[in-house]
């Protein structure tokens, strides 16, 4: 409890003044901001009105399992559902969780460093390594990466059942190895390849393979505890299928300053000394992690006397930097392919991963240093050794990371009374809304449609807009068209896919597409009926081809 709360304190700190302004601010007012903040209201809605098909969500209507379009953070709403229901605010639901994924973090790496053999002190240095290294801390707006913390705590677990044979021990693997899989994808594939990594290392050192034992072990509790992560991934499997999602290796390569590159106070500084370099400039992410954790690792790996789990997180590191790199050294051309691996867009968040291994190492490294300060305490040349860096460590790492205050933006999410307005009309239905930017304005477009879901919670029913790394031919097609709406394509095709509202907002056309509207909708009176304008907003009902026909 005290390390939870130790935990919880830094991250408190670090995140200023995120940590304390978590109801209005968000990191980055962005598309996927609004996509991470409807899924957990998604889900919390699913809880209670369909929990059994959660994964149909209202979104890409006509399509199913949409939910599996992008991460379902299941594991996630599980938090987030008593913040919205005492609440109603997805802003801070969203922020809290990220804020609670990082101490749970610092947390978990402590517990496995525990596990695996450190002190208090060197698994406290391990915990704020995994935690608050920037390339991992840094991620608190993306939601789908920031919630790994069950990783440490898996594989905790599964070094608990290798060295004690302990069945409850593996099924506590199991049960974290589920939280992980309903929290994020990205982070149940980190902890399946560290896992299998841990298994195999073992049995390469002798240990024995025996399956029945182990199925017996798991048991028909260890099963269950399993069961919602093989049940997560079928719908993504039916996605992947019927959607034909396949990653391919387009733009999948970092430039070679990412791995340099940070921005956090210290390594602004040092940065600064070489301006030449434009280090920060030219990244497209910030992958460095620290030259103390570095250094720490370094001195794990010359002086460690258990060889054994160093040897391992050393290796899971080089694997998982090894993953990131681009060409010619690159492995990700040879493994993209693979079950698992070929859901993953960006092979650069492999670093995340790495992080974990190099916090082991850093600390066994920081249990070292300490242990190498009193094995001569009266040597003039251990003097630093024995009194400054044991009891500083922490302090130090925390001062490399720190890049407090956070830059914020302010953020409200404004659901237009039109569409609170459809709450009350008969259900079920289905909505489009308009204006729609080009497509080919790719920032300006993905804001939209987040915006438009985010409307969507006022109802939760069924809407033809939807947002993820996914591009559908139907809805690419049906959303260039209704950057045309109203026409004859347009209409026909919101007819042809049963669309029953068109919400049209006034004030979200430029000024003199605005003065126009009543003048573009005329034409089509007898197929857009206008049933509600309030403020800003109109509702039209599509007329059905029939419909007209009867009214002839």
């Amino acid at each position: 409890m005290l390390v939870a709360l130790l935990f919880a304190g830094l991250t408190a700190a670090l995140a200023f003044p995120l940590s304390v302004r978590p109801a209005g601010h968000v990191m980055s007012a962005s598309p996927d901001t609004n996509l991470f903040m409807w899924t957990l209201a998604w889900d919390v809605h699913a809880f209670t009105h369909q929990p059994l098909r959660i994964f149909d969500a209202n979104i890409y209507y006509p399509l199913r399992h949409t939910l599996a379009y992008s991460e379902n953070l299941i594991g996630s709403a599980l938090v987030a559902a008593p913040i919205l229901w005492l609440t109603a605010n997805p802003v801070l639901a969203l922020n809290l969780v990220s804020l609670l994924s990082a101490a749970l973090c610092g947390l978990g790496a402590y517990v496995l460093g525990r596990q695996v053999g450190m002190g208090a002190g060197g698994a406290i240095v391990c915990g704020i390594v995994y935690a608050f290294s920037p390339p991992r801390f840094l991620r608190l707006d993306q939601l789908h990466l920031a919630t790994i913390q069950w990783v440490p705590f898996g594989l905790a677990a599964l070094h608990a059942y290798l060295d004690g044979r302990q069945s409850r021990a593996l099924r506590f693997a199991a049960l974290f190895f589920s939280l992980q899989a309903l929290s994020s994808g990205h982070g149940v594939v980190f902890l399946t390849l560290s896992m299998l990594g841990l298994v195999v290392f073992r049995v390469a050192l002798g240990e024995p393979i025996a399956p029945g034992q182990r199925l017996r072990d798991l048991g028909f509790t260890g099963a269950l505890a399993v069961a919602p992560a093989i049940l997560v991934f079928v719908p993504y499997l039916m996605v992947q299928r019927e959607a034909g999602l396949r990653r391919t290796l387009e733009n999948w390569t970092v430039s070679a300053s990412s791995f340099l590159a940070s921005p956090s106070h210290v390594h602004q500084w040092l940065l600064s000394l070489v301006p030449n370099a434009r280090i920060n400039e030219t990244a497209d992410a910030y992958l460095f992690p620290g030259f103390l954790p570095i250094a720490l690792a370094s001195v794990a790996l010359i002086r460690a006397r258990d060889r054994r789990v160093v040897r391992f997180y050393a290796l899971l590191t080089i694997v998982s930097v090894w993953l990131t790199l681009g060409p010619p050294i690159g492995i990700w051309p040879l493994v993209y392919w693979l079950p698992g691996l070929n859901f993953i867009r960006v092979p650069s968040r492999f670093m995340l991963l790495a992080i974990l291994g190099l916090a082991v190492l850093a600390g066994f490294g920081a249990e070292i240093t300490k242990t190498a300060g009193h094995e001569d305490t009266k040597a003039r040349k251990h003097i630093f050794l024995r009194v400054f860096v044991p009891s500083w460590l922490p302090l130090l790492l925390l001062f490399e990371f720190a890049s407090f205050p956070l830059g914020l933006d302010p953020y409200v999410i404004e659901i237009p009374p039109i569409d609170r307005w459809l709450a009350t009309r008969p259900k079920p239905f289905v909505v489009a809304e308009v204006p729609l930017p080009n497509p080919s304005d790719l920032g300006a477009w993905e804001r939209r449609h987040t915006a438009f879901m985010l409307h969507s919670t006022a109802h939760w029913q069924k809407t033809v807009h939807g947002y993820s790394g996914l591009r559908l031919p139907l809805h690419v097609e049906l959303y260039d068209e209704l950057t045309r709406f109203p026409d004859e394509r347009s209409l026909a095709s919101l007819e042809r896919l049963g669309v029953t509202y068109v919400v049209v907002h006034t004030d979200w056309y430029r000024e003199g597409e605005r003065l126009e509207i009543d003048r573009r909708f005329e034409p089509w009176r007898d197929r857009l009926r206008l049933v509600r304008a309030e403020g800003e907003g109109r509702v039209y009902a599509i007329v059905s081809g029939s419909a007209r026909t009867g009214s002839r």
